[in-house]
């Protein structure tokens, strides 16, 4: 019960991004994310005993659904501004993709026989899909931040992608993962406040004008 109700929430929360129109209810369907996917992985770890699955977890907790939340709010916050998630394609068209790239996860991972009898693999249709999802709300959407929470989408469904068919990648690496990614939101929101003092605008349209 535990896997079918947190798969649910995973993609019900991918799909989620791609609809609505406010950053700043992205950034807390993010944070809801998050917090699901390192319940996920505490159970994973409980389950195997694992230590440094229940430490990243922790840390997927902490830093992905409080701390880059955070960062993300408070920058919309000190622009001052309700923004709306700019995007390339309509909310319906979005939807569509979305809901079909949900599908062709599902598909692709039972036609390579991954959905075995065990609990933990059963994540890796959501995995895909979040992997997916995540790159579609980074092209599609011309607001700095979102391309930022697209970003962590992606590394959650790494994460759990890694948790479905390897019990975790190694430590190092996933600490290394989850360090670039952290370091990419900061890095974002930085960018995001100087082009809205520069700019009054966090289209990254403008900065594809300065190339000339």
């Amino acid at each position: 019960m535990l896997l079918m109700g947190t798969s649910l929430i995973l993609i019900i929360s991918t799909l989620l991004l791609v609809w609505v129109k406010s950053i700043r209810s992205s950034i807390k369907i993010l944070s809801l994310q998050s917090f699901f996917l390192g319940i996920a992985g505490l159970s994973l770890a409980w389950q195997t005993g694992a230590a440094d699955i229940s430490v990243m977890a922790a840390l997927t907790i902490v830093v992905k659904s409080l701390m880059i939340p955070g960062i993300l709010d408070s920058t919309m916050r000190k622009i001052n501004v309700t923004r709306e998630a700019e995007k390339y394609l309509g909310r319906e068209t979005s939807l569509l993709i979305a809901a079909g790239l949900v599908v062709f996860g599902y598909v692709v991972t039972g036609r390579f026989g991954f959905l075995l009898a065990v609990s933990e693999v059963r994540y890796l249709p959501d995995a895909i899909s979040m992997l997916l999802i995540g790159l579609f709300v980074m092209v599609t959407h011309k607001k700095a931040i979102m391309q930022g929470i697209g970003l962590v989408v992606m590394e959650n469904g790494l994460f759990l992608f890694a948790l479905s068919v390897a019990s975790g990648m190694p430590f190092i690496v996933e600490i290394g993962i989850f360090l670039d990614v952290f370091v990419s939101v900061l890095l974002i929101s930085i960018l995001s406040y100087r082009m809205d003092r520069t700019f009054k605008s966090i289209s990254t349209d403008w900065l594809r004008k300065l190339r000339g």
